[in-house]
């Protein structure tokens, strides 16, 4: 107890007693177990991470920044994975586990607020870079229409006019960077050409089949905005099967920036979008609201948003005259 005092810096210890239990502590090389504390009170918190694909990118940078957090703050983090065929009923499974708290990746956080599940349980549930701000939902994201905006820009000024766009269907990332991409169009007085703006799931197979069609079969575009890194990860696949120049013939930009972005050759200019910093801020105020049920970081539906970053390297060039 009188350890606990000290380093709580109580004031009840006498000075003697607190300067042998700090010079212990400095000779011992002591750090107080944040998880230990958590259990000695009673506060242990159990926070749920649902995912799909436990091979994704995505999910190691959110694991990343997940674990960091409740390692930090003495929580408990329990996984569990969902069906794509059905994942509501995935979530609703994995809700009835006694969780105090929810992180939803994307695109399931979009899901689950479309289906009103935050209003149908008490558990308190976040959502971890929404392409959108959600109604019923507290979310930590980047401005995915700025970002678009951003590198669609960077292509025209160097005088790219045939860019395609690569979006997820369904999703509200797709709106988002949709707005971004005409509108910077938009200031170059480019009239949109809606035969640009493909759709696909965001994985590297699906890349190689969107890419297949579009370079192969029908090629138009001299630069295209990939839907993440993996997809951008195919794109350069073909386009060197196809004996295309990157970047001279095309230039292929990706998003995230994920380790795959800098694996390849030519290496990916990309968008930075910082997953694991996004899940350790929605972990430390998710746990905090519940903690703090009165403090002003209560979750309310609303955004937080973090900043991106646009890494260029070597799949950009200037288009061809």
């Amino acid at each position: 107890m009188t350890v606990s005092n000290v380093l709580n810096n109580r004031p009840v210890v006498q000075p003697a007693t607190r300067e042998a239990v700090l010079k212990a502590v400095k000779t011992l090389n002591y750090t107080p177990n944040s998880a230990a504390r958590a259990l000695a009170s009673a506060a242990t918190l159990r926070i749920g991470l649902i995912h799909h694909g436990a091979e994704s990118a995505l999910l190691s940078a959110i694991l990343v920044g997940t674990l960091r957090a409740v390692s930090r703050l003495g929580a408990q983090l329990v996984m569990d994975t969902y069906d794509s065929a059905d994942p509501i009923t995935g979530v609703e499974r994995f809700l009835k586990m006694d969780l105090d708290g929810l992180l939803l990746p994307p695109p399931l956080c979009e899901m689950v607020s479309a289906a009103g599940l935050p209003e149908r349980y008490d558990t308190k549930m976040i959502a971890l870079a929404p392409g959108g701000e959600l109604p019923n939902m507290d979310c930590v994201r980047i401005d995915d229409e700025q970002a678009t905006y951003e590198i669609t820009r960077i292509l025209l000024e160097k005088g790219h006019r045939r860019i395609g766009l690569v979006t997820l269907p369904g999703a509200l990332v797709a709106v988002s960077r949709l707005r971004g991409y005409l509108r910077a169009l938009g200031e170059f007085g480019i009239a949109p050409d809606m035969n640009l703006v493909w759709e696909a799931r965001p994985t590297f197979d699906a890349g190689l089949e969107l890419a297949e069609r579009v370079l192969i079969e029908d090629r138009d575009a001299t630069a295209v905005l990939a839907g993440n890194d993996d997809m951008a990860a195919a794109f350069v696949n073909v386009a060197l099967r196809q004996n295309l120049s990157i970047p001279d013939d095309i230039s292929i930009i990706g998003f995230d920036d994920s380790p795959i972005a800098v694996k390849i050759w030519p290496s990916l200019t990309t968008v930075r979008q910082p997953l694991a910093q996004i899940a350790e801020q929605a972990t430390d105020r998710l746990v905090d609201a519940l903690r703090n049920p009165n403090s002003a970081n209560q979750i309310s539906a609303k955004a937080i948003y973090v900043d991106f970053e646009v890494i260029e390297r070597l799949s950009v060039g200037t288009a061809r005259s």
